[in-house]
């Protein structure tokens, strides 16, 4: 990696940016651009250790230096002030941004997002759990680990869909390094991550969170966040689990624009 994140541009006008989760790419995003580019100048990373944004130094992979590299970006774009909208591990980098630079957002869209995790035990549980899935990297290369992936319950949801949006899905997955998932998994996980629901209460920006209806868990999460952000509200997805933007994304496209533009 050239010390930046790959980025790409669709439409023009008021700029929105969009981080995605664990295993994803700018790609996952796909459906909600085609509709969000006739309204928004939509930019569109690959996370660290994701698509084109792979990096061998795992030093690069703190959420500290995410956010410097999302700022180089708005930089280089020459954008005072960006919307950013982020999915689960999207999510979770958009909240350190938006706590470290509140300033730099106009308004924040958060999917299926977590503060982190509070019980210790919790947390060590998802750290054993993390660790899991880099030896499963290692050893079964990402192949191996993919099947594990999408065999989950956090997925069940998923498999309602078309074969077509299944398969699409599976190559973004498939096509991420397994070094580049491990330093993600050892830096950014919920296992590791701090939690940041105090410091929520930072962030100034007008604040729209999804929850997918069949998502119980992180239904919590997003009334535990609004309960910390003033200015926040909460919107639950019908016909979604965990993967929003896979389930239902013009609907969450059209409720971004509506939030961005009217509200």
């Amino acid at each position: 990696m050239n010390k930046k994140l790959f980025y790409r541009e669709d439409g023009s006008g008021i700029p929105l940016l969009l981080i995605h989760g664990f295993t994803g790419s700018n790609e996952s995003f796909e459906t909600s651009i085609r509709y969000l580019r006739q309204y928004f100048k939509v930019i569109t990373i690959d996370m660290i250790g994701h698509g084109k944004s792979f990096d061998k130094n795992p030093n690069n992979y703190t959420f500290e230096r995410s956010v410097e590299l999302i700022k180089d970006i708005l930089i280089e774009l020459n954008l005072k002030k960006t919307n950013l909208l982020g999915y689960s591990l999207g999510g979770r980098l958009a909240l350190h941004f938006a706590i470290n630079s509140t300033q730099l957002i106009n308004k924040l869209i958060l999917c299926s997002t977590s503060p982190g995790i509070k019980d210790k035990s919790d947390r060590k549980a998802r750290q054993n759990s993390d660790s899991y899935l880099a030896d499963l990297l290692l050893d079964q290369g990402i192949g191996g680990f993919v099947d594990y992936w999408e065999s989950l319950s956090l997925w069940g949801s998923e498999k309602r869909l078309s074969n077509k949006i299944k398969i699409t899905m599976r190559k973004i997955r498939l096509n991420q390094k397994p070094l580049g998932l491990i330093n993600s998994l050892n830096s950014q996980g919920q296992g590791i991550q701090k939690y940041i629901l105090k410091n929520l209460k930072k962030i100034q920006n007008k604040t729209l969170i999804f929850a997918g209806e069949k998502d119980e868990k992180y239904i919590k999460y997003s009334y535990e966040i609004q309960k910390n952000i003033k200015d926040s509200k909460v919107k639950i997805v019908p016909n979604s689990g965990h993967n929003l933007i896979l389930e239902n994304p013009i609907y969450i496209a059209k409720k971004t624009k509506d939030f961005i533009l009217k509200e």
